[in-house]
């Protein structure tokens, strides 16, 4: 079995893809873990690909797209890419007991089941029509989603998905993601609305996984715990271990950080999406100190440590 481990960042979500990749540690042979080029800059993107890592961006992507739109082409980002299994993690993540064991056995579970895909619902565990009402309350551009979802017959109670994990098994239905994604009129969440008109038309292809296990966001990230401060991947809510935390909140459970980090001759600026909670922001940052230290010659090389 070949599994991939993909994530995907931008220029500004370079030095939060630095922290959440120093993350992995263990839990993934680097090997396995490629990271696409949603619109890095040229210094980024040579560090990447010397690291191993780089998917270079399709041709098919018209300049200056959306990393939602660049999301949604995973399947174009990975053509080049042998692959049995390949898991999407967004790169504001922690992993917490997700390691490579634990994601095989999930994907022989779908296969097993005939299923393409396993991905998490929300938080709130909303259905498709009640996320569609709270982001057109909150003043979101959502009328091509509900007409996409209207034409394809989708049944709106079925459970509202995350694109932020995503595990498939199958090659097919992550091709027509990104086809029907091009032709998607701009809108708010348009790779995850798009996925759930396609592939909760039937929902048998998907296993649903519950986000408090899965993918922890939003307010239930104030009651993360880390049990042991020497077993960091050891998270827990509800005295249950969780597979990864996502600094993504609609509550204040994250912050749009910007850095001045003192790295002696050399200053670490720039954005970090970055966890409220204190246990997870102190690990978040250690991971991303902990790269830019080993690694600081060649950053310094590029511009991401600056002279100060």
């Amino acid at each position: 079995m070949t599994t991939l481990c993909v994530t995907g960042c931008d220029a500004r979500y370079f030095l939060t893809t630095l922290a959440f990749l120093e993350g992995l540690g263990d839990r993934f042979p680097r090997a396995s873990v490629r990271v696409c080029d949603f619109g890095l800059t040229d210094g980024q993107r040579e560090y990447l690909r010397a690291a191993g890592v780089l998917l270079d961006r399709p041709a098919i992507l018209p300049p200056g797209a959306h990393p939602y739109l660049c999301k949604g082409h995973l399947s174009e980002y990975c053509s080049g890419e042998a692959w049995d299994t390949l898991l999407w993690l967004d790169s504001d993540m922690l992993l917490g007991a997700l390691d490579l064991a634990v994601v095989e056995a999930a994907a022989d579970g779908l296969r097993k089941a005939g299923k393409a895909l396993a991905a998490t619902g929300t938080i709130d565990r909303f259905t498709i029509a009640q996320t569609m009402a709270e982001l057109r309350a909150n003043g979101h551009h959502v009328a091509p989603a509900e007409d996409l979802l209207r034409e394809r017959a989708v049944d709106q109670s079925q459970p509202y998905i995350s694109s932020g994990l995503m595990l498939w098994v199958s090659r097919g239905p992550l091709a027509y993601w990104a086809t029907v994604c091009r032709s998607a009129p701009p809108q708010a969440l348009l790779e995850q609305n798009v996925l759930n008109a396609l592939v909760m038309r039937n929902p048998a292809m998907v296993e649903v996984l519950d986000a408090r296990l899965w993918q922890v966001y939003d307010a239930p990230l104030a009651e993360i715990r880390m049990p042991d401060p020497q077993a960091p991947h050891h998270l827990t809510l509800d005295g249950r271990p969780v597979m990864t935390v996502h600094a993504s909140s609609r509550k204040g459970h994250h912050l749009d950080a910007n850095l001045d980090m003192n790295f002696g001759e050399h200053a670490l600026k720039g954005y970090l999406r970055l966890f409220v909670n204190p246990v997870l922001q102190q690990r978040q940052l250690r991971n991303l100190v902990d790269a830019v230290t080993r690694d600081r010659a060649a950053l310094a090389a590029i511009g991401v440590l600056e002279p100060r």
